[in-house]
């Protein structure tokens, strides 16, 4: 069974019908729309506690009642900007294994070649994966749970080999776009 985060590689699907496709993307308890409605929650109900101490003179507490919704709205930007953070990894229909991995705001799409590109292992626990191709190295699966990183290596890994043994590539070695 496929779990909600990852779009996982069916091994009955061949590369001419439906290629495999992982969508490697973190779980997130709000969506943007519920989360801009639990803020102004969040800005009426400390708002109707501030305001009437303001209303009596003590001033001090709807500071601090602006200064908390402030600090809390920062934090909301941040889960919101960060909270498509993810990988999404195909192969093209012309054959080559193309990398979307969006940061934030930054979103870079890289292309390899399946018959030159491998998986690679880094970290001080082995717990980063790589996809490199020449000097090329883009780390994936970073919002994903141990026990899923490692099914989706397996999935990557066979899908290399079968591209890598099934299909003759006429193609570039690596290429690279922002």
């Amino acid at each position: 069974m496929v779990s909600p985060s990852t779009n996982a590689f069916t091994p009955d699907a061949s590369p001419a019908e439906d290629p495999p496709r992982w969508r490697l993307k973190r779980r997130c308890a709000l969506t943007p729309g519920q989360l801009l409605l639990s803020y102004a929650a969040l800005v009426v109900f400390s708002a109707a506690i501030a305001l009437p101490f303001g209303w009596h003179g003590l001033w001090l507490i709807p500071l601090w009642s602006l200064f908390e919704i402030t600090v809390a709205g920062a934090m909301f930007i941040f889960y919101m900007v960060h909270a498509a953070d993810g990988e999404q990894i195909s192969f093209g229909p012309d054959g080559h294994l193309a990398i979307e991995v969006v940061r934030g705001l930054d979103t870079r799409h890289y292309r390899m070649n399946p018959a030159w590109a491998h998986l690679e292992r880094g970290g001080a626990r082995k717990e980063r994966l790589w996809l490199c191709c020449s000097p090329l190295r883009v780390e994936v699966a970073t919002q994903l749970a141990p026990g899923e990183r490692q099914r989706v290596e397996r999935e990557l890994k066979r899908a290399l080999a079968e591209r890598r043994n099934g299909i003759a590539p006429n193609l570039n070695s690596v290429s690279s776009q922002r």
